[in-house]
């Protein structure tokens, strides 16, 4: 009996064991990437990025384009639908966009805020704010583009893929929401000419413009329109990265 009472005395007890146990697991849980995200309290800020320097020396640094995702957190598979807490694939999107915009000699504006989150149905009236301040502060602005992606259900493997120049693109559908919307028909038409644009030069990639009943912010700018590149079950990020470079080239004619 004494001897026992020794070796309790020297070992570790029981409640250290645990204590250790549960330690390791949740250092191993956090090392190899299972331990659980939490929601975010607000909303994670990010600046607007500046426009990049232009290519060229002639080409003028004022912004012309603005392009924003007032889904931000959007993802292509095999992610999940939406990131947790951060920006999604959409982003890398419209950097593909505003990059072959730069290449063609037009400045844009590339506003990554996060406004889905932590409240998704707030994304529109959070996002709406933001293009209200972005046109007071630079004027020049002249087509605004809400870059998301599709969501679609029990469509064909390829009903959002198609080939342009010999390469895998995502096809691309634009939006006008009609609700208090007194722009409504500018950003129909303005909506059509890129449509049509698209049509001529890179047939297929268009899926043409629809009108819902939403309200889309289309009544801050005539040539303010939402555009879906891709799909998340239809389309990968690189595919809708190559859509984004065809639109960028087919809205410089359009630009005054």
């Amino acid at each position: 009996m004494a001897r026992m009472g020794r070796s309790e005395r020297n070992g570790p007890g029981l409640l250290f064991i645990v204590v250790t146990l549960v330690v390791v697991a949740v250092v191993g849980a956090r090392f190899f990437g299972f331990y659980p995200e939490t929601e975010p309290s607000e909303p994670p800020q990010v600046k607007v990025e500046d426009p990049q320097p232009p290519l060229g020396e002639d080409v003028d640094p004022t912004p012309r384009v603005l392009i924003f995702h007032s889904h931000t957190s959007e993802n292509y598979k095999p992610r999940d639908s939406h990131e947790r807490g951060a920006a999604g694939d959409i982003v890398k999107v419209g950097e593909a966009l505003v990059a072959e915009l730069y290449s063609l000699g037009v400045t844009a504006l590339h506003d990554k805020t996060v406004h889905d989150q932590p409240r998704y149905s707030d994304a529109f009236i959070n996002s709406e704010k933001k293009v209200n301040e972005l046109l007071e502060a630079n004027p020049g602005l002249e087509i605004i583009l809400d870059i998301h992606r599709d969501g679609l259900e029990n469509k064909p493997d390829d009903y959002t893929k198609t080939k342009a120049n010999g390469i895998d693109a995502a096809k691309i559908l634009f939006v006008v929401g009609d609700k208090d919307n007194a722009l409504l028909e500018d950003n129909i038409r303005f909506a059509q000419k890129v449509s049509d644009a698209l049509d001529t030069q890179y047939p297929g990639v268009s899926r043409g413009v629809r009108v819902f009943k939403s309200d889309y912010s289309g009544e801050l700018h005539p040539n303010s329109i939402m555009v879906l590149i891709g799909d998340w079950r239809g389309n990968t990020l690189q595919e809708s990265e190559a859509a984004a470079r065809l639109l960028a080239r087919v809205l410089i004619p359009l630009l005054k």
